[in-house]
């Protein structure tokens, strides 16, 4: 059986095993935007199981292991369709903490997949372990600088400051109230500062006008849904930027050193930072907006730019798999671990395509931007 039909199989089997739960059991059915992309997320786990037990490199190999953990990490949304549902159905938090821990567990697996791949190229000379401890060492450091609250307390989004006065705010203004002026409510209700989930003190009036301003457009029908995920979404923004850096990291040692890579490796990393780009811009979005129905909105529109960048992940991935599976890609596979040194950079016809329209692609032989005067 020829190994893309065997990838084939086993992505219809993914997908055969969750429609048959979805059939059997009740479920939050997502939009068909999420479907897609939980479709593509299965594709590019199968192909990072099967490129990872067919690499030569061993260095190579443990990137894609992460890519596995990676991808199988997205599988927890396809769980958390049943949560509240069919799952945990008797706790009225449980879809709400499935997804907040879901998200935290992508973005720790996506730290560990993007640092882990740095760490590689730059410290070729350290073991595995080693590698594996610098990657894991920065992932806990940035989760936790970034997520503590969450790993803290499952419900922290409901005891923010903004939900905390949203609530004081909806609890005492009537549905007439809801349709009046800032002014207006002020005069009847007085808000809190919050901290730590409990009250410190009443707002002096100028804030407290001021925070009834902000939060009066969220007493409309389910807007305070968006104003309770704020703190998540920022938190990713964070996370996507630091991405961003370690990616940006790669590419500049890349240019100034050079050293031999994985095929498609740097496909692969610049398709990530076009992911982490449009994540970034994605949750801004989403901070920024005040109404559920658009807040909901964006969020499709923004997994149709999701699914299109990981088609292309998919490509390259099936370029990568294909090319360790051929005799030509094995041997210079097996040459970067051996002699890395002697290896020059291998080209594919995108770089030849890059080179020819926007370079001298005379000057340019060997390794990629390697100096011809050998400076």
């Amino acid at each position: 059986m020829k190994l893309f039909t065997k990838i084939l199989m086993g992505w219809v089997l993914i997908e055969v095993i969750y429609f048959g739960c979805a059939f059997f059991f009740p479920l939050r059915m997502p939009p068909v935007s999420g479907l897609l992309n939980r479709a593509i997320q299965a594709l590019l786990l199968v192909f990072s199981i099967w490129i990872w037990k067919k690499d030569p490199n061993k260095s190579n190999k443990f990137i894609f292991l992460n890519f596995s953990l990676l991808f199988l990490s997205y599988s927890w949304f396809c769980v958390q369709d049943f949560v509240g549902v069919t799952i945990f159905h008797d706790w009225k938090y449980s879809a709400h903490v499935s997804f907040v821990y879901g998200v935290v567990l992508c973005s720790m697996f996506s730290s560990l997949t993007i640092v882990h791949i740095v760490i590689d190229s730059m410290f070729r000379h350290l073991r595995t372990i080693q590698k594996y401890a610098i990657s894991i060492g920065v992932t806990i450091f940035f989760i936790c600088l970034y997520y503590h609250p969450f790993l803290r307390d499952p419900l922290y989004l409901y005891s923010t400051e903004d939900i905390k006065q949203w609530k004081t705010l909806s609890a005492q203004a009537s549905p007439q109230h809801h349709l009046s002026s800032a002014v207006d409510l002020a005069g009847k209700v007085r808000l809190q500062s919050w901290r730590d989930g409990h009250p410190v003190g009443d707002l002096y009036p100028d804030e407290n006008l001021k925070r009834i301003e902000y939060l009066l457009p969220y007493l409309e029908g389910d807007n305070w849904r968006a104003l309770l995920q704020k703190p998540l979404y920022v938190m990713n923004i964070y996370m996507n930027i630091m991405f961003i850096v370690f990616i940006l990291l790669f590419f500049g040692y890349q240019y100034k050193k050079d050293p031999p890579q994985g095929a498609y490796i740097d496909k692969i990393m610049f398709l990530l930072l076009l992911f982490s780009s449009m994540e970034i811009l994605h949750y801004w979005g989403f901070v920024r907006t005040i109404e559920y129905n658009l807040w909901s909105e964006l969020i499709d529109v923004g997994q149709y730019i999701t699914i299109a960048i990981e088609i292309l992940l998919v490509f390259f991935f099936a370029l990568r798999l294909k090319f360790i599976t051929s005799v030509q890609g094995e041997f210079y596979e097996t040459e970067l671990v051996a002699n890395p040194q002697q290896v020059s950079r291998w080209r594919d016809w995108i770089d030849n395509l890059i080179l020819s329209h926007f370079f001298n692609y005379k000057k340019f032989h060997g390794r990629l931007f390697q100096d011809p005067q050998g400076n």
